[in-house]
């Protein structure tokens, strides 16, 4: 190995799955010493981006099992293999653990507001949260608002190379109109601290969390409490700069009576529910797939595919994109938290992925095999849980 190059080297091993890699670690100091360079971590992340699914699994969230959270091998949707029950490091024994969000091979796993951190699942370590506190304000009287919900989410700020929790609490004042009080709370990892940055200037349509893409977190949100008085409005928190921003919606969308969000390859998708009115019953007649291609600019909003409830199949309430296929020809889809499809983006035809999940309600989220790092000092490395706190 001493007459190859060392950058021809490194370009080699970075095309390499993480579970080599954790091996060739063993081989020499030299080895692990290039396999645990932030350069090198950047450069096999950069490959896995690019051909996600050389070393792609998707994280199967069980809705009604304690033991909730699952593996399932990207290639192996068209074949009868299982998922593989996760042994995660906030496992516990009555209760399911919660996915709050994905990115770059970095989960946020949460049992609740007291219990959450971010969790490499390819090599098994983990960074627990502080308490995230919030303090509204109270009114003269001395009266605190009413709680009305806490979401959040997780992302990466490419311009300081950190990655970023975001938990936003809303709370109703009892006055006789509502108004609001929001607080908008920044976890850095690699700062190792909580922050309070702008506050969210709107009120989030429901309990979702964030969905990161560009650089940002998005929620559909309205201007007033109740969605039928104020039109839909799509905002992003830009990790970067900590504040909000709007985002503008596609051109033609048309009327929607639903909405919701989904990313591919980092690309922000709008999903668009149209309706149609069938013996005076209001029924979902397709959905619309639009994803933005270059983020931010209204005009690069494209319908990317649209999908119809057909004759003979069972009808869908909601579907979301989750992956494009290893050819790039088709995107895998979640439809009702209950199974997989395929849509052919050239056939424009769905096809059923066989898969034994052997789960009757599930959540997916895509795992890409990484080795970024949760930034804890030695000091702060619990060696045998695998925990950086």
């Amino acid at each position: 190995m001493s007459d190859i190059p060392p950058e021809v080297i490194s370009e080699m091993l970075s095309r390499l799955p993480v579970k080599s890699l954790l091996r060739f670690r063993c081989v020499s100091k030299s080895f692990k010493t290039l396999i645990d360079s932030p350069k090198f971590i950047q450069a096999h992340c950069k490959q896995q981006e690019m051909k996600p699914n050389s070393d792609m699994k998707l994280i199967l969230k069980a809705h009604n099992k304690a033991d909730n959270l699952f593996s399932l091998e990207f290639t192996s949707i068209a074949s009868t293999r299982q998922p593989k029950e996760l042994d995660h490091p906030l496992k516990q024994l009555y209760g399911p653990t919660q996915v709050l969000g994905s990115c770059r091979g970095l989960f946020l796993i949460s049992n609740s507001m007291n219990d959450n951190g971010v969790w490499n699942p390819s090599t098994k370590k983990f960074r627990k949260l502080p308490i995230c506190r919030f303090n509204p304000p109270r009114t003269p009287g001395g009266h605190g608002p009413g709680l009305a919900q806490i979401c959040g989410g997780f992302g990466y700020d490419a311009s300081a190379d950190d990655y970023k929790v975001v938990t936003i609490a809303q709370w109703y004042h009892p006055d006789d109109k509502p108004s609001l009080v929001s607080e908008t709370m920044v976890y850095s990892l690699k700062l190792g601290g909580w922050k309070k940055v702008q506050d969210c200037p709107y009120w989030l349509l429901k309990e979702d969390n964030g969905t990161s893409a560009g650089g940002a977190l998005h929620w559909i949100v309205t201007k007033e409490p109740a969605a039928c008085c104020s039109p839909l409005t799509l905002i992003g928190l830009n990790l970067g700069s900590e504040r909000f921003q709007l985002v503008p919606f596609p051109e033609n969308l048309g009327k929607p009576l639903q909405l919701n969000l989904a990313a591919l390859r980092d690309c922000l998708c709008l999903l668009s529910g149209h309706i149609t009115c069938t013996n005076k019953h209001h029924v979902l007649d397709h959905i619309d797939i639009w994803m933005m291609k270059d983020y931010g600019v209204k005009q690069s909003w494209v319908k990317l595919f649209s999908v119809e409830q057909l004759e003979g199949r069972q009808h869908f309430n909601f579907l979301r994109p989750i992956a494009y296929s290893v050819a790039g020809r088709e995107v895998l889809l979640e439809m009702d938290n209950r199974k997989f499809i395929w849509y052919n983006l050239e056939k424009k035809s769905l096809r059923h992925a066989k898969i034994s999940a052997g789960l009757d309600s599930f959540e997916s989220f895509v795992s890409l095999g990484t080795l970024i790092p949760l930034y804890g000092g030695e000091n702060e490395k619990d060696k045998k849980k695998g925990i950086e706190e």
